[in-house]
């Protein structure tokens, strides 16, 4: 069985509701992915753009088959990826805290679609803290 890492910075986190995507899944390390930017949108979850920007996250030794189950999940189709909802993308990610870089699997919104969602930009990167910040309002 192939094994890959996959870069998680949402709801496929521990203690969010898709974590259990993850459950058989070796936790590597917290991480930070450089040249994006972290949306909030008004749907209630989290997404990536290209952009100048951080965002931290988790980063998991996956096997095939849970990446392709978390394809399903996150609607991209690998032969048709401009009709996905999220992209699937190889970056580099800062491992915390030992600063190496590994290449990992992430999922970016499609920007053909970013015209027709409604979002916020979350300045510092981290979806976990947005969202103490945002329910405290």
């Amino acid at each position: 069985m192939r094994y890959q890492l996959l870069f998680v910075y949402g709801t496929l986190m521990s203690g969010f509701s898709a974590h259990a995507f993850l459950v058989d899944s070796v936790f590597v390390s917290h991480g930070v992915l450089y040249g994006a930017k972290l949306v909030h949108l008004n749907d209630g979850y989290p997404g990536i753009i290209e952009g100048e920007g951080r965002v931290f996250g988790e980063v998991y030794r996956v096997d095939d088959l849970t990446l392709r189950a978390i394809d399903m999940f996150e609607d991209f189709n690998e032969l048709f990826p401009e009709e996905s909802y999220y992209i699937r993308k190889k970056k580099y990610v800062r491992l915390i805290p030992m600063s190496e870089f590994v290449e990992a699997w992430v999922y970016f919104l499609n920007p053909s679609l970013l015209s027709d969602l409604d979002f916020t930009e979350v300045p510092f990167g981290n979806w976990k803290e947005f969202l103490k910040k945002f329910l405290r309002m």
